[in-house]
């Protein structure tokens, strides 16, 4: 039988378990002792103007050397040496991979003496260390915590009252913890992107035509990225709501068991397609179909990312949609066909519009899922930043371009602020989307018969 007090058991015999490992996790591996001592060896040779990338590889070379040198002086035979020093090169490869990305290395590009620049590559091995025993540190606590807590309850015998007020406040906390997560993000893109005002005014970040950020001096006008956003959301809702809604119908009131037991899996799974996966199928199926059936210059264009927005959107819609269909009471079908009307004329003037809530809440999301899409549109939308003339026009939508600059804008720039200010348009517009979304659902909100 499980009890609280075998639970609270359960959680300190983890945490401390978690704890342990963590602290198994945080000596050197033979991999970081060699690093460490190559990079030590490397800053008192004294070598003058070292870039990161020469300084890295200079410490890797003497690296693999000395694991070379330690693994044929050993008595393994030789299947093992070639396993050891296949498992220590994997590692030196993990610690080379995390250096390169850490931002103190990489700033310091080059300087007169190069024991500064050791300096750091070694204390960024130790950080990485760090970080992969805190983690568990950290889990270890919070499992420790929660055996504590319990303890402490199952000590005080609380009443009932006093029990549902516990839970009461601990659902409170929790909803205000996600509220204080929101504000936080929110609070972080406007403090990143205003500072973008002080360039350039609001009406010629808005409306200018121009996106050139790594001229001198930068132009910042975002026109035509918000409009590449709104027609590749428009023209993909344009596909995928009829698709989503019809789907939906069919699947609720018309298709056969057995064939519902196949289509709503399948259109469910494209949900689970990663979106990466859906832009290449963009890049190396739709976009050369597209080139030759419509004799036009490139492939990668507004028309091919709506196609494939319209893929990912359509399982939100269908599936919400046919919730809010299953939702409508059985009586107002019976009814309606008890007066002598068709089964068609039953769905389209008593379920579609008993669950228009439903619906129309499902259309919305679907829409504000195409308008922050990242991935796809990065790979088909072409990438140009102009306003677009016809279906087959290249464009870059406004998630594109804070994927593709974000990491070549140099800190605290002024294009870095300007992709944060695209950030805050982005997240005006999906707001907007999500109040629309919530206004609607309670507009036509069906709480019976009644209300029809």
């Amino acid at each position: 039988m499980i009890t609280s007090r075998n639970i609270c058991v359960l959680l300190i015999i983890l945490a401390i378990a978690s704890g342990g490992y963590g602290y198994k996790l945080s000596g050197l591996t033979e991999a970081e002792q060699i690093f460490i001592s190559a990079t030590d060896k490397v800053a008192q040779r004294g070598d003058y103007s070292m870039s990161v990338v020469g300084a890295l590889k200079k410490v890797m070379m003497l690296s693999a050397h000395e694991i070379a040198e330690d693994v044929s002086e050993s008595k393994l035979s030789q299947a093992e040496k070639e396993s050891k020093v296949k498992g220590l090169t994997d590692n030196l490869n993990d610690i080379y991979a995390y250096v390169r990305t850490d931002r103190d290395v990489m700033s310091k590009s080059k300087a007169k003496d190069s024991s500064p620049l050791l300096a750091a590559v070694s204390e960024s091995v130790h950080n990485m260390i760090g970080s992969r025993s805190s983690g568990w540190y950290i889990f270890s606590v919070i499992l420790g915590l929660g055996g504590a807590i319990i303890l402490i309850l199952k000590a005080l015998n609380l009443g009932r009252r006093s029990t549902e007020r516990l839970i009461h406040s601990f659902f409170l906390v929790t909803a205000f913890t996600s509220i204080l997560v929101l504000f936080s993000i929110m609070l972080f893109l406007f403090v990143e992107g205003m500072p973008v005002f002080k360039f350039v005014s609001v009406k010629d970040f808005i409306f200018g035509f121009e996106w050139y950020p790594t001229d001198e001096p930068p132009a910042l006008g975002i026109w035509p990225l918000i409009v590449g956003s709104g027609a590749v959301t428009l023209l993909s809702s344009l596909i995928a709501i009829p698709l989503g809604v019809m789907t939906a119908i069919y699947l609720a009131e018309i298709a056969p068991t057995k064939v519902r037991d196949i289509v709503k899996p399948a259109v469910e799974m494209l949900a689970a397609l990663p979106s990466v996966v859906i832009g290449f199928f963009g890049m190396v199926v739709v976009a050369p179909f597209l080139q030759d059936t419509f004799d036009i210059a490139v492939g990668l264009n507004l028309f091919n990312a709506s196609v494939m927005l319209a893929f990912m959107a359509v399982p939100t819609i269908t599936s919400i949609s046919e919730d809010a269909l299953y939702s409508v009471p059985t009586e107002l079908k019976e009814a309606s066909l008890a007066l002598g009307a068709t089964h068609w004329q039953s769905i389209y003037k008593v379920m579609v519009p008993a669950s228009l809530s439903g619906i129309s809440t499902g259309i919305i999301l679907g829409m504000a899922r195409s308008i922050g899409e990242t991935m796809v549109v990065l790979m088909v939308a072409g990438g140009a930043g102009m306003l677009p003339g016809s279906i087959f026009d290249p464009v870059r939508p406004m998630p594109a371009s804070i994927a593709a600059e974000m990491g070549e804008a140099p800190f605290h720039s002024e294009h870095y602020h300007a992709l944060f200010a695209i950030g805050m348009v982005l997240f005006l517009f999906t707001m907007v989307f999500n109040l629309i979304a919530d206004h609607v659902s309670h507009k036509y909100k069906q709480v019976g018969s009644a209300t029809l």
